[in-house]
Formats: C-alpha cells, sequence, structure tokens
C-alpha cells in the first residue's frame, strides 16, 4: 500500500518545465474543459479504438493449432537477483513482447510453495490450479473464469512465510471471504488480448501475464531478447529508454499497449475515489470514459493511439494527472525521471516550449500545472520538520534509503515520529515503547502526520499494539470483483523471532493518541482510521485517503507506472478508508496567504495537554 511522493527535485523540475513555457512568451490561459478535435494541431491519430470484439474465430484458432504456427522456443528470463532461467514461449506478428507459458510464468513469480498446474477440460478450454483455488481459460474465446479469483491469485509469497521473507514480524496466514463470493469472468477478445493455445499448453503475452499477476510485486520487461523480471519498483538494469528513440510506433504494438492498458483500469485498478474519472470508469469502462468524459479525455485517447512515440509520452502524462488519486495513481515519474536525453522526451520539450497553441502544450500545462499545486500543498507539513530542532530526541535513526524515525518525550507523554510502515518502523516502535515505559510515560502519541503509507502488514501490528481486541485481521474489497474478503494475521509482538503466541498479553497500558494530516495518505491514512474506530482519539487535520494496494506495472515499452490495485481496504465494520479520517481535535491554523500552518504539530506542550484532558489525568 506504499506510495512514495513525488520528490521536491521533481516538483521543482516540472516547475521550471512550465515556466520555460511561459518564458517563450506564450499566453498563459489555459484551455477550457470543451475542446473541439478541429483545434488540435500536428497530433494527427492514424489507429482506430481497438477495444472493438475480436474477430478470430473457432476455426481459425484450429487452423492455426494444426498448422503448428508458433514456434515454441526458450526463453531466457532474467531474475531480480541476476540469475537466469528459462521460459517456453515465442513471437506473434504485430505483438511487441512474447507470447509465454502462462503456468510457467505464475510458477516463476510466486512462492514455490505455491505451485500451479494446468489440467485440459476439452475444446481449448483449460484448468489452471493451485492449493487455493483455479481459474478456467477458454482459449478459443479468450476468456477467463474463476469461482475464488482472490483465493487463486492472492497468494503471495508471505502466504508460507520463510527465514527471509520481507516481513520479520508479521505474517498473513490465511485469506478468505466475509460473505459468498462473487465469480470473475473477463473477457479479453474486448481488448483485442488473444490467448493462444499450442501443444497442451497456455500462452499469454508476457505483459498482459505480468498485470493479472502484479499482486505478486513483480513485473516485467522484455528488452534485447530477454525477459527481465523486477521486484515491485525496482528499475531492471536494461537500457528500455531505446525505444523513445524512433519516432513513429507500430501499429500492432499501438493497439496492444492501449489495449494492455484498458484491461488494466477496467479489471484491476481499484477505482480510488479521489480520482476525478474513478466513478466513470468503474460504470462505463475506461475506453468508453475517455471517449465520453469530456473533450479533453477524448483527446488523450487520441495520443495514446497515435503513431508518434512523443503522443505516447503527452498522452501518458496528460492521463496521469487525470487519474491522480493522491499518490498511488502515477504513469509519469518513470517517464519525466527517466527519459530525458531521448529522442521522443526532446521533442515533447520543443513542442511545449515552441508551440503555445498546440493543444499537446495546452492539455500538458494545464493538467500538470494543476498536479504540481497539489504536489506543493501536501508537502507543506514537510516544512514544519525544523520545529523539532527545539526539542531533544531520545533517539534517531535514518535507514540508507532515507526513512527517519524519532522518539521524544515531554512532561508525560511519549511522541513517535515516522513516515512509513515497514520493519524498520514496527522494530522503532517497540523500541519507543519499551523507552516510554522505562521512564514513566503515561501518554503515548503517533506522529503519523508525515507519512505516505507502506506495508500493511505493519500498520495493522502497530494497531494490534494498541488497541484493547486483538487486530489479527485486516479487511478489503477486492478490485477485481468486488467480493468482501479478509486477510488474517500472525504476529511476533515481542520481537523475540518467534510466531508461538506467547505475545496474547502485549499491552504497556499507555493512553494512546495518533496526529494525522493531509500527508497521512495510504497506510498513513489507514493506520488513524482503523484507530478512530477502535476509540483512540485524532488530533490534527483530516488525512488524505489513499484506499487501495500500490501496484507497479510496466507497459511493455518498459515504462514503470503505479496504480491503486487489486484491494480496496475497509474499515472493520464496512466502508472503505477513501474519505480520510476528520480529527478529534484540529489544531491547524491558517496562514495569511491561505496555506496550512502546522506549527501547534510541534507544540509538545499542547499535544500533552490535550492527551492529559482526553483521558482526564
Amino acid at each position: 500500500m506504499k506510495r512514495i511522493l513525488i520528490s521536491l527535485t521533481l516538483v521543482s523540475a516540472l516547475s521550471i518545465n512550465l515556466v520555460a513555457c511561459e518564458s517563450s512568451g506564450s499566453n498563459e490561459t489555459t484551455a477550457s474543459a470543451s475542446i473541439e478535435a478541429s483545434d488540435v494541431v500536428d497530433a494527427q491519430v492514424t489507429t482506430e479504438p481497438t477495444t472493438k470484439q475480436s474477430t478470430k474465430s473457432p476455426e481459425e484458432v484450429n487452423e492455426a493449432q494444426e498448422t503448428g504456427a508458433y514456434d515454441v522456443a526458450q526463453l531466457e528470463v532474467v531474475d531480480p537477483d541476476g540469475k537466469a532461467s528459462t521460459i517456453s514461449g515465442f513471437m506473434k506478428e504485430g505483438i511487441p513482447v512474447p507470447y509465454v507459458d502462462v503456468v510457467e510464468y505464475m510458477n516463476k513469480v510466486y512462492d514455490t510453495a505455491n505451485v500451479f498446474s494446468l489440467s485440459s477440460q476439452g475444446s481449448g478450454v483449460y484448468k489452471i490450479s493451485n492449493a487455493k483455488g483455479n481459474m478456467t481459460v477458454d482459449t478459443v474465446k479468450d476468456t477467463l473464469h474463476s469461482d475464488k479469483i482472490e483465493q487463486f491469485l492472492y497468494n503471495d509469497q508471505r502466504l508460507n512465510p520463510t527465514d527471509d521473507t520481507e516481513y520479520v514480524y508479521e505474517h498473513i496466514i490465511a485469506t478468505d471471504y466475509r460473505k459468498d463470493p462473487y465469480a470473475l469472468d473477463i473477457d479479453l477478445s474486448n481488448y483485442g488480448i488473444d490467448i493462444i493455445e499450442e501443444d497442451g499448453k497456455v500462452y499469454f503475452p508476457l505483459t498482459t501475464a505480468a498485470d493479472f499477476t502484479g499482486v505478486s510485486y513483480l513485473n516485467t520487461v522484455y528488452y534485447d531478447n530477454k525477459i527481465y523480471l523486477n521486484y515491485s519498483s525496482d528499475k531492471p538494469s536494461v537500457n528500455w529508454e531505446d525505444y523513445f528513440n524512433k519516432e513513429v510506433r507500430d501499429a500492432g504494438e499501438i493497439a496492444y499497449t492501449y489495449g494492455e492498458l484498458c484491461f488494466v483500469m477496467d479489471n484491476i485498478y481499484g477505482n480510488a475515489p479521489h480520482c476525478i474519472l474513478a466513478e466513470s470508469i468503474r460504470d462505463k469502462g475506461f475506453d468508453a470514459t475517455l471517449e465520453s468524459y469530456s473533450d479533453e479525455t477524448r483527446q488523450v485517447k487520441e495520443l495514446l493511439n497515435s503513431d508518434k512515440t512523443v503522443d505516447l509520452l503527452f498522452g501518458t502524462i496528460i492521463l496521469s494527472t487525470m487519474l491522480y488519486d493522491g499518490g498511488h495513481t502515477d504513469l509519469s515519474t518513470d517517464i519525466l525521471t527517466d527519459l530525458d536525453g531521448t529522442t521522443a522526451f526532446a521533442e515533447l520539450g520543443r513542442i511545449v516550449k515552441e508551440e503555445p497553441d498546440n493543444i499537446r502544450t495546452v492539455l500538458y500545462r494545464k493538467w500538470y500545472g494543476d498536479y504540481i499545486s497539489k504536489m506543493e500543498a501536501k508537502m507543506i507539513i514537510k516544512e514544519y520538520g525544523s520545529e523539532f530542532d527545539k526539542y531533544q530526541a531520545v533517539f534517531d535513526e535514518e535507514t540508507e534509503e532515507g526513512q527517519r524515525y524519532r522518539y521524544y518525550e515531554f512532561d508525560d507523554t511519549g511522541i513517535f515520529v515516522y513516515t512509513n510502515y515497514d520493519d524498520n518502523a514496527v522494530r522503532n516502535f517497540k523500541k519507543a515503547l519499551d523507552l516510554a515505559k522505562e521512564h514513566g510515560m503515561k501518554n503515548f502519541i503517533f506522529d503519523d502526520s508525515d507519512n505516505g503509507g507502506g506495508s500493511t502488514e505493519s500498520c495493522m501490528y502497530m494497531l494490534n499494539a494498541v488497541t484493547k481486541d486483538k487486530r489479527d485481521e485486516f479487511y478489503y474489497e477486492s478490485a477485481m470483483t468486488g467480493n468482501a474478503t479478509y486477510e488474517k494475521l500472525d504476529y511476533d509482538m515481542d520481537q523475540d523471532g518467534k510466531f508461538e503466541g506467547d505475545d496474547e498479553d502485549f499491552d504497556y497500558g499507555f493512553n494512546y493518541a495518533v496526529m494525522c494530516s493531509q500527508g497521512s495518505f495510504s497506510s498513513g491514512n489507514l493506520f488513524p482510521c482503523l484507530c478512530k474506530e477502535a476509540g483512540i482519539p485524532i488530533i490534527g487535520e483530516k488525512s488524505a485517503g489513499g484506499t487501495c494496494n500500490l501496484v507497479f506495472f510496466k507497459m511493455n515499452q518498459g515504462v514503470q507506472y503505479s496504480a491503486s490495485a487489486f484491494r480496496v481496504f475497509n474499515y472493520q465494520n464496512g466502508g472503505n478508508v477513501e474519505a480520510g479520517v476528520s480529527p478529534d481535535y484540529d489544531i491547524t491554523k491558517k496562514n495569511t496567504d491561505g496555506t496550512t500552518d502546522y506549527s501547534d504539530f510541534r507544540n509538545f506542550k499542547l499535544l500533552d495537554q490535550i492527551v492529559d484532558d482526553h483521558y482526564g489525568t
């Protein structure tokens, strides 16, 4: 559920880019919501929308199989640690990535304890199974069906924890439903995606296989005839940027790229309500939303389907800002940070600077200018970090990755300040609790006000530590089906390295409170929401929302993007946490320029008094 907010450096760079537009002498008036197609300058589109029904017939499928149309070979796969192996696959004309044996692929990206197998059901229909469930694949109709897709697919490596698992202090031990589940049915032909049967095996396009199993936190890049697997947000050590040194895109690549994006947005995207397009995407579908929501979204669709590589960059950047949901869904950071120096990116910069009336420039400046303003507003809380300098920290730890954990004491109140949720946060949290107990503190405050999120499991560990009722389950709706689902956790609360159930009496007995703000997003939002549900007072301002898993995908060209996907997190008693939580004690003030004054977030005397008064101590 982690979203690393765009850096101040990147915001500054974007601001400079926009200022550069201003210095060109252009008119700063932005376009209205109504832009006629005739206003497009140098943005011709040569490709028709690709979400129409597939024209493949069963006879054509059978003919291809009988003639041995696909030359299956062993393709090289490089895992995140650089270890090479192979997978069965082949290239298909017009598709920019290889087709891969989907069962082989799933057995590579999931933990070895979760083995997937294939069985034929006849007439081109196959069943893929594992210990938790199954999925039926019809290679003639290009359809997928699963009665319990969450059990089948949400099988990540933490279900069978090992010594090298990422999460040391908490493990997922079960996934189940809160009520009878809905089945999943997807018709991939709606997106122009063809499933192929060959010699008793089932083949998916590589990017489709990777996106569908994105909950495994692995994605792929196909480059120089090799498949590179990458964990989560890791960047591959390959020069995938080469694609953007060409001016024109192939028709097959255009169709597959757009169809694949539609598939993800229709079936995996979480439709976070903070996104202005979310409701329409949920009700109409992604392609229909771009076509009908506004003239501007229709222009974006045309850019995404253009044969000009620079238009793909324009369309992706503008679409990213339209999908803004607070931080999870971001299609543009890779483009803006990694493609500088490529031919397409240089052309984008030239158009923005030299062609102020070009529709691409108009949309870019309008939507990205608005995005920068939102990001700068979210970062105001960071400016008050220097206020901590007037207090002496009991401990102050910073990791190599820049995550910082601090613990302060004022009177009888301990204050734990942290910026993310992971095992380092859990370890330092336990350290702060022990020190607070040793030093005779009565109150304990979580300063979650500048927290962009992280591990939901680590968040739940901390919640379990401070609530009277043991919280060993967290709840969500499946973005794929709407199923009400939960995952059951086991904790090593005393951090002795043993999951033995010997932590039942883990209770420090403090009066707890949580601080949050518009800088509290994702798990940084989930924690105060669930704490308030448990009766713990909230101090600060309303949290920022962020209700879904953060999942990283890669387009077939190698462009990485992130999206709210797969899981939509809920309160224990129902309803998602997207709206954020309002504080019991609002301590914000307004500056004369209308910005928020967070100085009282660092007023330890005030915080100590609020908690004392709330608990009557």
